[in-house]
């Protein structure tokens, strides 16, 4: 136990002597050096092990002998004999020699003095060293064993990223633009030498992306230094590139960077000229279509139905993007232009869970933002679409938009349970259209009494007393009497339910 708690003590000791002492420090540098001079000098003596207070002990010879103590606890310090604060070659000595029990101190010297190459990367803020590391990183990969292997990708893509951030630069307004760039280049080399079919490489291609996502977003809450030009130039030309790519999730990030990062009218302008002006394929006619949005040109639906039904993923994010700024009316547009090849799109899904996972997707989206409550009707023709995973969402938009009607129908055709029931919204419309729930509610007590188990006749309780309370708002309470006594005398029979009637007060029990 004691050696155990030693071991961990020295590993978070060995961290933050990485942190707190820099090899491109003179200073530091020649503090190490001292302490490792008196280290193989051999004059570390005394040495012990406070298990209960996490404390090195040890003394050192020198020109006068010191007493040297270091706690392991990161919340406590140090102290040494000699009157040098806040650390000293002789509290360094004794690091080293306490942690050549367990280790290599030539190789902690060597880890530790490759920081200084580290540092000077840091300090490096320029499109071509960046692109290079990014590059570096990402030829590192090991691809021959990824087609083996492919559920490995994420973790080598996780690995490079610890990389990244040991190297990123110290000013907190560099991050973002340093962790988009790097993330951009290590996707544009890995994008294409990896096969992109694979479901496990899509994913760790997915996680570049969402780093490229976060980096975009921190860098669109504050505003840009001119020191940031040459890295936004390169990336504007590159991003045109990724078009050739004929990718879904190239074009996925082309979009994301035209929306959300280079956002300045004139450059939009350029853009679109060379899209124009350049061999046409599917995806520079659906890049095309992009720009017509972001000008709002009257003319962005029929763009939009030039392209294929792939395009509908692709305007499913646009609208993302677009309702994380409140672009409402844009918005609007591109669900209506959507709506139109949906059906298209979900018929070329053959698996059944594909197509649920698209459509609550769709749905999270729209519910997230409430676009549904500003364009009621073109939310219903869009879930109606996306039957049967749309039931519940639908049925709450069509309570909203006041179709009772149109709810019940629905509630017929998709044979909900009474908890799904409850869940599209029959407490609303209890409220608001109380004699359009009462049918329902008659259905289900049936059904539930029918199958004859006690929980079943709880639930059905449950509905008579809703019933109850319809018809008591509708002042026809003795109807219901009358339904409630006919009930009680076709089920005679069934004694737990009379006693789930009676539990509920619903009736009386015999005297």
């Amino acid at each position: 136990m004691q050696t155990q708690l030693l071991a961990d003590g020295m590993e978070r000791l060995e961290q933050r002597m990485f942190r707190q002492f820099s090899p491109a420090d003179q200073a530091d540098e020649r503090l190490v050096q001292k302490g490792l001079f008196l280290y193989r000098q051999g004059t570390v003596y005394e040495m012990g092990f406070d298990a209960n207070n996490q404390m090195l002990k040890a003394k050192v010879r020198d020109v006068h002998g010191v007493s040297v103590r270091i706690s392991l606890n990161p919340d406590k310090g140090s102290s040494c004999s000699c009157p040098e604060e806040p650390w000293c070659r002789h509290r360094m000595a004794v690091f080293f020699k306490f942690y050549q029990q367990n280790a290599s101190v030539s190789q902690w010297i060597q880890t530790w003095r490759s920081q200084k190459q580290d540092a000077a990367v840091r300090a490096q803020k320029s499109p071509d060293a960046w692109r290079r590391l990014a590059e570096t990183t990402a030829a590192l990969m090991p691809l021959e064993k990824l087609q083996e292997d492919p559920y490995l990708m994420e973790h080598y893509i996780l690995a490079g990223y610890r990389k990244f951030q040991e190297q990123a630069p110290v000013e907190k307004e560099w991050t973002p633009l340093y962790m988009l760039y790097v993330s951009f280049y290590y996707y544009n080399y890995l994008g294409e030498k990896v096969d992109q079919d694979a479901p496990d490489i899509m994913r760790g291609l997915e996680t570049i992306m969402e780093a490229m996502q976060k980096g975009v977003y921190d860098l669109t809450v504050y505003a840009h230094p001119f020191s940031f030009d040459p890295f936004f130039k390169e990336l504007k030309a590159d991003t045109a590139k990724l078009l050739e790519r004929k990718d879904p999730l190239s074009f996925s990030i082309y979009g994301m960077m035209w929306f959300q990062l280079f956002t300045k009218r004139r450059d939009r302008e350029l853009e679109a000229e060379r899209l124009a002006e350049i061999e046409q394929s599917d995806e520079t006619q659906l890049a095309q279509t992009i720009f017509a949005l972001l000008r709002n040109d009257d003319d962005f639906e029929e763009q939009f139905a030039k392209s294929s039904e792939l395009a509908v993923p692709h305007a499913v994010q646009w609208l993302e993007w677009l309702l994380s700024e409140d672009e409402i009316d844009r918005s609007v547009r591109v669900l209506k232009a959507m709506q139109k090849k949906l059906d298209l799109y979900l018929a070329r899904m053959e698996n059944h869970s594909d197509r649920r996972s698209f459509a609550l997707w769709l749905i999270h989206k729209i519910e997230g933002e409430q676009l549904r409550l500003h364009v009621p009707d073109v939310t219903i023709k869009l879930y109606e679409k996306l039957l049967p995973y749309s039931a519940r969402h639908l049925g709450a938009v069509m309570l909203d938009a006041g179709k009772y009607k149109d709810w019940v129908e629905l509630v017929h055709w998709i044979d909900f349970t009474p908890e799904e029931l409850e869940a599209a919204g029959l407490k609303k419309l209890m409220e608001r259209k109380p004699e359009f729930a009462a049918p329902l509610l008659h259905q289900w007590v049936e059904s539930l009494i029918q199958k004859k188990q006690r929980d079943t006749y709880k639930k059905a309780v449950r509905y008579l007393k809703k019933l109850k309370k319809i018809y008591q708002g509708l002042n026809e309470e003795p109807r219901f009497e009358l339904y409630l006594e006919q009930l009680i005398d076709r089920y005679r029979r069934l004694r737990a339910f009379r006693e789930e009637c009676e539990r509920g007060k619903l009736i009386h029990g015999k005297d």
